[in-house]
């Protein structure tokens, strides 16, 4: 059963791509750059309707991985599509990916595009009803493609759960770990290992939960998803803190009403190779996805995206200039 549920994942994704006529071309998938707006990323290539989130790329453009999630989480792989000389290919499970039993969700491809950073709960000591007990794994770049993935070692794998890595151009790791709660925490990459991982100060660490955060790789700045702050516009918004050599990290600042939202699911956030572009989860609905109900409206809203599932969307990245005029860093 599992096993068919997954060959579904690809199927539904094929025969979303299946209309076009002529393989895409062309950076991001061939799609038009996006403005000071968001916009959905690759709507019926990447965006199909099912709850798709997390998304990262190689630092040339031409590999791109995402996430799909269905059965409430109980199914989550990653995906990707590659650019070839015939135009980017459909959608496919990663071949390390394809075990139903386990989740794979999160993935990162470190600045040097050496390694390929992601979270899952193999080898872990989960529960059906508690599938996110997780560790980091990596996947190391052989020739042209990934080699056999292998979880890190206890300096940042613990008993409890760690997830999503994201990791700066020097190659300092950040990433989740659950201590009771969610907190955000850094180790530095030093002739060739990780140190132990310290928990970021408090403003960084706000709210009553925090996760899930992507640092820039200049490690100046750090988008962190958070849950219960007096601002907030829905459950969890996603807030910025930027990082002054001088003055350490800022208070947390709300990226606003163009991306937060009182959507469900806004907690998976990341930039395109070059740092121009911002791309975030949002599960915000869409008013031309609602019509009047009927059997074939909803499967129709089923298949598409902004039906209320997460999605993935993109814009330019310049507003975090002007919200680095805002920081307000803590007495020292």
């Amino acid at each position: 059963m599992r096993h068919s549920i997954l060959i579904s994942i690809i199927l539904v994704f094929l025969f979303a791509c299946s209309y076009k006529t002529e393989k895409l071309n062309g950076p991001y998938l061939g799609q038009t750059l996006p403005g000071n707006e968001p916009v959905l990323f690759a709507a019926g290539i990447i965006n199909t309707g099912m709850p798709t989130r997390d998304i990262t790329f190689t630092p040339d453009g031409k590999e791109i991985y995402f996430c799909v999630n269905i059965g409430n989480s109980s199914y989550s792989t990653i995906l990707f599509c590659k650019e070839t000389e015939e135009g980017w290919t459909n959608p496919e499970v990663v071949d390390f990916a394809t075990d139903p039993a386990f989740i794979y969700i999160e993935p990162f491809i470190s600045p040097d595009g050496s390694k390929f950073y992601f979270v899952t709960n193999k080898d872990c000591d989960f529960t059906p009803e508690n599938p996110f007990v997780t560790d980091i794994w990596v996947a190391d770049r052989e020739n042209d493609w990934w080699g056999k993935p292998y979880p890190m070692d206890t300096t940042i794998n613990s008993e409890g759960a760690e997830f999503f890595p994201s990791v700066t151009k020097n190659g300092n790791l950040y990433f989740t770990r659950e201590e009771g709660r969610e907190y955000i925490f850094r180790s530095e990459f030093r002739n060739g290992k990780y140190t132990a991982a310290e928990k970021l100060p408090e403003q960084v660490n706000g709210g009553l939960a925090r996760y899930n955060a992507s640092i820039g790789k200049d490690e100046n700045f750090i988008i962190v998803p958070v849950f219960g702050l007096p601002d907030s516009k829905g459950a969890t918004d996603y807030y910025i803190s930027f990082n002054d050599a001088e003055n350490g990290w800022s208070e947390l600042i709300s990226l606003g009403g163009k991306i937060n939202s009182s959507s469900r699911f806004e907690y998976s956030a990341g930039f395109s190779p070059d740092g121009e572009y911002f791309f975030f989860m949002s599960s915000k609905t869409s008013a031309e996805t609602k019509k009047e109900l009927t059997f074939e409206s909803l499967k129709e809203m089923h298949n598409s995206p902004e039906n209320g599932n997460s999605n993935i969307y993109w814009m330019k990245a310049d507003f975090i200039i002007d919200l680095k005029t805002k920081a307000v860093y803590p007495d020292k």
